[in-house]
């Protein structure tokens, strides 16, 4: 399932309005090795949207606790700071209003740190991550991305992995190389199938779905490692200003560094290299 870089104008002006409103200094005060601005006292509240394996997805027909890298990296940081944890699972376009409304203390959900969220939020990366490709499992000819060049490639539309198809095809359009045949699709889904089917010779998906989609194709697809760069990060949101935002930016890099967000990776079949906290 690909995320989208830019959330909607309407998520993005209510966010914005959010944040003018009210500070980030409002809260409970530090206690033991529990940090001030929570919005209760012993407990961590959390922002996800548990629609996107292997970063967070429920599991078993449990509905209440979300799992994979991102559910799991939250509850270490909440055993770090000697928390409860709860759960505000927010479908994907309404996760950045939902933390500036005060629903949840922190926002992790496999976002981009982009620019335009770190207007109106306070964000600490935890993975590095970019563009994934996939292709039929009996491919050769495709490594690199100059070898994109004449083919087709399904991707799930309206996102940034369609925008890095788009200017790579105009590259090669300058370069007097055939452009890309790009294959927008509604779901994550149907790009597979393009796939499986011979409509499509490649997916591009974002790296860290790449594994779940390889995994469950029952060796009819691969992926082709170093294509794109990981040149984008994932971040864990905060309240502009608020206390906890420099008490995040601490913690993630000492669970990095005793070897918890690796292991938790690992778990989940993602690379433990591309964690990055700094």
């Amino acid at each position: 399932m690909s995320r989208k870089v830019l959330a909607t104008v309407v998520a993005l002006a209510a966010t914005a309005a959010l944040a003018a409103c009210g500070g980030g200094g409002e809260g409970t005060q530090a206690s033991g090795d529990a940090p001030a601005g929570l919005l209760s006292n012993g407990k961590l509240s959390v922002c996800t949207d548990p629609e996107y394996p292997p970063m967070e997805y429920f599991q078993g027909g449990d509905t209440s606790n979300p799992v994979g890298f991102d559910p799991d990296a939250a509850r270490a940081l909440a055993d770090k700071w000697g928390l409860e944890i709860s759960w505000q699972n927010t479908a994907f376009d309404g996760l950045m209003p939902a933390l500036q409304a005060k629903r949840c203390d922190i926002l992790w959900a496999a976002l981009y740190l982009s620019p335009e969220r770190l207007q109106v939020a306070d964000g600490t990366p935890f993975m590095n991550t970019g563009p994934g490709l996939i292709v039929p499992s009996g491919t050769t000819d495709i490594t690199t991305s100059d070898d994109l060049a004449g083919k087709t490639v399904a991707v799930q539309g309206g996102g940034s992995n369609e925008l890095t198809l788009k200017e790579l095809s105009k590259k090669f359009t300058s370069e007097g190389k055939e452009p890309i045949t790009i294959q927008p699709y509604p779901k994550t889904a149907e790009t597979v199938a393009a796939v499986t089917n011979g409509k499509a010779q490649a997916l591009i998906e974002t790296d860290v779905a790449v594994v779940e989609m390889v995994n469950k194709s029952d060796g009819k697809l691969k992926s082709v490692p170093g294509v794109f760069p990981t040149d984008t990060k994932f971040g864990v949101f905060t309240r502009k200003g608020s206390p906890l935002s420099s008490a995040v930016a601490e913690a993630l890099p000492q669970l990095q560094e005793n070897g918890t967000l690796e292991k938790i990776a690992t778990k989940y079949g993602l690379d433990p290299k591309q964690i990055v906290t700094k």
